[in-house]
């Protein structure tokens, strides 16, 4: 499944949207959700170090 991405796209969605079918629709929006959280993801943690060297918490 590593070098399959087809499969981990399936993955993906299967996690995020369980209850939905293996269409591109479905795939398209659990990549797009995925994709979303991992850009969060990034700007929190950029945030996080930002506060922990400066200690601002403004």
């Amino acid at each position: 499944m590593e070098h399959n991405q087809f499969e981990q796209m399936l993955a993906i969605r299967r996690h995020l949207l369980p209850h939905e079918d293996d269409s591109e629709r479905s795939i398209a929006r659990a990549l797009w959700l995925h994709k979303s959280h991992l850009e969060h993801l990034e700007i929190v943690t950029a945030n996080g170090v930002n506060r922990a060297f400066t200690g601002n918490t403004t």
